[in-house]
């Protein structure tokens, strides 16, 4: 098991801990309310919320106004879709092998051009380089349907470039524009305040990681990783902040639950999937913030430290402290279109570079996955495990468990012929794993380098929640079928 010392062996660890201060809320003084700030908190916080976190019903199923943008821009045009995934594609691919050539030596790069092309944000390591160019290849090859039939496959191409290309080449662009309205302008304070009370006795963690999690649960997990990475590089989280939120709270999102529950016909039960999902999704991460190795990372900031104070008052005082901390926040902050441009340009930048990361390795584990009996191996000791918790069909509960360990929805798709009991089960523990290694767990490691985040920890991590999650969800699963809800 991972310990403190495996942290201090890491070259990129920096920065110092920062304990935050103690303060009353009747001590502060709240900021003047003036007409112009007011609004532009309200207008940038209503648009962030409403995008995010505003449950609408859309072909039948609830989600979420991003998802029903997503859906309206792929039907009305997927070929412009696949055309913005292949210039990313290769845009992170050449932009990184020309950095890469650079610092190597290679080639030699004027300081103007070093600035225009930002060559530091491109600047990964030899496997990752690797990873991007593959990456490329593999683009043109389910782009154009050109290649072997093994890669061409509807459970290969079809998840990998129709499900999890698509998926990360729009959410993150389109959610880009309004995390940054809602980072910029005054809701990351606001939601934070309100939620302190909660977040740091359960999860030790400031009440502006609640706005993380609501981005993830109501958007999508790149999301939530944009945000908690926007918030990171300002000096807002600390490295155990940001492993807790991205390893614990940036679980399957609404939208994406919804659609397996429609695929597994149990979309009827939507809301009580939901809710035990939340549940055991919230057990797991107050038992985990406290053991190793996440209790063990470092409390130490990559930039000038801006820890969130810890405030005590009434449940009006916080309210009216929140809303008094968002309006001064959008005061200081950029006028809207300038902040939803800047929130896309970013985005874009971000998918560029973690679009060749998540399809190399995505394609690579969905081939495990397929034409290999790797998982079917994998599961076989959790089947005696099934059959004493007495779920109803327990070789394809252990193999559906493990399948969701490499993508989310071949857990899903594993189980599609069994019991109501064990789909809800299965249900239960894959949208709550949080890591699984088409995306998540290569996305995380590219995109917090700094932190840092190895797939060796994220294992360990898996395992343990995966090991935390089968008994809870058994108990929940039970619990709702002896009351008569499933």
């Amino acid at each position: 098991m991972l310990g403190s010392q495996s942290w201090e062996d890491d070259d990129h660890v920096s920065g110092e801990s920062v304990k935050p201060d103690t303060k009353s809320i009747s001590d502060v003084t709240l900021v003047e309310k003036r007409l112009r700030p007011t609004l532009k908190f309200i207008v940038a916080f209503t648009a962030g919320a409403f995008f995010f976190l505003l449950p609408v019903q859309h072909n039948g199923q609830t989600t979420i106004p991003l998802d029903v943008l997503m859906t309206w821009i792929t039907e009305t045009s997927m070929l412009t879709v696949e055309l913005f995934i292949m210039g990313v594609l290769f845009a992170g691919g050449i932009l990184t092998t020309i950095t890469m050539l650079h610092y190597q030596g290679a080639i030699t790069l004027e300081e103007r051009t070093q600035k225009w092309l930002q060559i530091d944000y491109w600047q990964t390591s030899k496997p990752f380089w690797a990873f991007r160019v593959i990456a490329m290849f593999l683009g043109v090859a389910m782009f154009f349907g050109v290649g072997p039939e093994w890669l061409l496959a509807d459970n290969i191409t079809g998840i990998a470039w129709e499900v999890l290309m698509v998926t990360v080449a729009l959410v993150i662009p389109l959610g880009g524009i309004f995390v940054n309205l809602l980072a910029e302008l005054g809701g990351l304070q606001f939601i934070g305040t309100l939620a302190q009370p909660i977040m740091r006795p359960l999860f030790n963690l400031p009440g502006r990681s609640a706005l993380d999690s609501a981005a993830s649960w109501l958007g999508s997990f790149s999301v939530g990783y944009y945000l908690t990475r926007n918030v990171f590089d300002r000096g807002g989280y600390n490295k155990r902040e940001v492993f807790v939120i991205c390893t614990c709270f940036a679980t399957a999102n609404l939208g994406t639950v919804g659609a397996v529950a429609a695929v597994l016909e149990i979309l009827h039960i939507f809301p009580l999937l939901v809710a035990l999902y939340m549940i055991a999704t919230l057990i797991v991460a107050a038992v985990l913030v406290r053991i190793p190795p996440l209790s063990t990372v470092p409390e130490e900031y990559i930039a000038e430290p801006d820890p969130e104070p810890m405030f005590t008052g009434s449940v009006v005082d916080y309210f009216r402290f929140a809303f008094s901390e968002g309006v001064k926040t959008a005061e200081k902050g950029e006028s809207i279109p300038r902040a939803a441009i800047n929130g896309f340009v970013d985005g874009t930048k971000l998918t560029a570079m973690i679009i060749g990361t998540v399809l190399t390795i995505g394609t690579g584990v969905l081939l495990l996955e397929a034409y290999t009996p790797f998982f079917e191996y994998l599961a076989a000791p959790l089947v005696p495990l099934m059959t004493v918790l007495g779920i109803p069909d327990p070789e394809m509960a252990a193999t559906g468990i493990i399948g969701g360990t490499a993508e989310y929805f071949i857990g899903a798709t594993l189980v599609v012929g069994t019991d109501l009991v064990t789909k809800v089960f299965v249900v239960i523990i894959t949208s709550a794993q949080a890591i699984f290694f088409a995306a998540s767990a290569p996305m995380m490691v590219d995109m917090f380098d700094d932190v840092p985040m190895r797939f060796r920890d994220l294992t360990l991590i898996l395992i343990l929640r995966t090991a935390l999650l089968i008994p809870i969800a058994a108990v929940l699963t039970h619990g709702v079928a002896a009351l008569g809800l499933i």
